[in-house]
């Protein structure tokens, strides 16, 4: 993936950060007697630390879920390749549990873990999921690392969840203005009824209002299954509102249905359609509704994007090399969550929650990962990002993502990518 920014060119910063790292570990490591111990012969018992993935294997995010599982599984072995040559006591284990894109099964599937010692976690993704599994996290001081949990709401201060993605105050903005440069100035947001499609609905249209546009919205139950009156007063929506009028789908894999039925519709197929990060890169969109979706315009779809770099380029060959495919943003995310609680726990000396989210913030600000610097707000979220626009559109190789622009947040413009 294409980015912008101010990433350093070449390895020469990431390898002076990993050396500050480096540092950082081997002296807290001396305090605590660790490294003494392996310097000066003595032989020292690893401790072995589970980092536990709370993932979307099943359900509405499965095609991201699983590409997730794939990056951890490859950070996993780098980080204990890294602790074995820097001295460290510590090796890491990867224990994945299935969410299946549901609060209540992520809520008790950390439940579990919790109880067998896990005290760091990776994930959930969805912002629904974290906001079932924080208050448990917080009175356990259990630290939460969301690679994908973007709900403004969820933008909280002092707590022990931490998000390598920006909230949705920067997606809305980006989404609006890539509605409103396609010559829209109507819009119709179909959005999941929980903590992310409500803050991502409310951002895109504060955005798109202060641009001139006009917007009505249709709420769903992402437990329904099916969804033929949220599109049939859609449609009379598009009917009333007349020529101008862009739909917005604010869902995960659950909107596949709704794009079927849109395309079946002789007012909502004649309207361009675009999506969010729940559904950019979708595989699933592809292989059960990719002709219905280029239909509807492709349904040009907004994600954060990392900056480029060399480390993110290996990162992207090996991921292609192991598990065929291509990773997404929030994958390669998971990557560097990986490493940052990985080298907390080496930084602390301690697999403790507490400790670990006291220095995580401080590691992040010393990081440079695939996904490049990790900035952190106040509230532990990351503090910016660009956002690609992605789409689905014939290729000689069948239907296919491809990135056909990148929203800049430092100058709020457009940039299309390709022909």
């Amino acid at each position: 993936m294409a980015g912008s920014g101010s990433a350093p060119k070449g390895g020469a910063r990431s390898k002076i950060i990993t050396a500050a790292l480096i540092a950082i570990i081997a002296a807290a490591s001396f305090a605590a007697g660790y490294f003494s111990r392996t310097i000066f012969g003595g032989e020292q018992q690893t401790v072995t630390v589970k980092i536990g993935a709370l993932l979307p294997l099943t359900g509405d995010l499965a095609s991201f879920g699983k590409r997730n599982q794939g990056s951890l599984q490859l950070a996993i072995e780098d980080i204990n390749r890294f602790a074995e040559a820097a001295g460290s006591k510590f090796r890491f284990q990867l224990v994945v549990e299935d969410t299946g894109t549901d609060p209540q099964t992520a809520r008790s599937r950390i439940e579990a873990l919790a109880a067998q010692g896990v005290k760091l976690f990776v994930g959930p993704m969805a912002s629904s999921e974290v906001s079932q599994v924080k208050p448990f996290a917080d009175a356990n001081k259990l630290v939460i690392v969301s690679q994908s949990s973007t709900a403004p709401a969820l933008s909280i201060p002092g707590d022990f969840v931490f998000r390598v993605v920006p909230p949705d105050t920067y997606q809305g903005k980006a989404l609006a203005k890539v509605v409103w440069s396609s010559g829209f100035t109507k819009a119709i947001v179909i959005y999941r009824n929980d903590a992310w499609g409500v803050g991502l609905r409310d951002s895109f249209e504060k955005n798109f209002k202060a641009l001139g546009g006009v917007v009505e919205s249709v709420a769903y139950d992402p437990g329904a299954k099916e969804f033929s009156a949220e599109v049939s007063r859609a449609a009379d929506l598009a009917g009333r509102m007349g020529a101008g009028t862009a739909v917005v789908l604010v869902s995960f894999e659950e909107g596949i249905q709704i794009i079927k039925l849109a395309a079946r519709n002789p007012v909502l197929s004649k309207v361009t359609w675009f999506g969010t990060d729940g559904l950019a890169n979708s595989a699933k969109l592809v292989s059960e509704a990719g002709s219905e979706a280029v239909a509807l315009g492709g349904i040009a779809s907004t994600t954060f994007i990392p900056s480029s770099n060399p480390m993110q380029e290996e990162f992207k060959r090996r991921f292609r090399q192991r598990f065929g495919e291509d990773p997404d943003s929030y994958s390669m995310n998971a990557y560097d969550a990986a490493w940052l609680l990985a080298l907390s726990v080496m930084l602390a000396g301690s697999d403790d929650g507490a400790k670990v989210a006291s220095v995580l913030p401080q590691v992040a600000a010393r990081y440079y990962g695939i996904t490049g610097t990790i900035t952190l707000d106040a509230a532990g979220d990351r503090a910016a990002g660009d956002y690609g626009v992605f789409k689905i559109v014939q290729t000689p190789d069948g239907l296919a993502w491809r990135l056909v622009a990148v929203y800049h947040i430092d100058t709020d413009t457009i940039t299309p990518v390709g022909s």
